[in-house]
């Protein structure tokens, strides 16, 4: 895979943004359900790291000389057909997530990180 500096350094910000939520000290979903600030820095935080995701990953498929797709998903999806990522449906249920925190930002019900298959809550859990 020819990577170039550009999806270099948006996984140093990935590396970054995820390191950055880590630091915040939340061991469990009451943290974030007791506090709106560590809630609210949560979902930016979250919301931008996907976004570091999606771009990367819409980079690469440009590299692989890829026609571009109509959804995020589906260059998710297009990655694990190229073989670059497993699983795909993980990743895609993160992009679901940023979906609807960016579309329905009004209420996030706290609840959401918890999403089956989606690995949110692990990123903030694991040290």
């Amino acid at each position: 895979m020819k990577y170039n500096g550009v999806i270099e350094n948006k996984l140093r910000l990935l590396e970054q943004k995820i390191e950055e939520i880590r630091s915040w000290d939340i061991t469990s979903l009451e943290d974030i359900k007791k506090s709106t600030l560590i809630r609210n820095a949560v979902e930016r935080a979250l919301q931008v790291a996907i976004e570091i995701m999606i771009d990367v990953s819409e980079r690469i498929l440009a590299l692989e000389n890829c026609k571009p797709t109509m959804s995020s998903a589906e260059v998710i999806a297009k990655l694990e057909d190229l073989g670059v990522i497993k699983e795909s449906d993980k990743y895609i249920d993160m992009v679901r997530f940023r979906n609807f925190i960016v579309h329905r930002y009004e209420y996030v019900d706290v609840n959401i990180l918890l999403i089956k298959n989606c690995i949110v809550l692990n990123l903030l859990l694991m040290k």
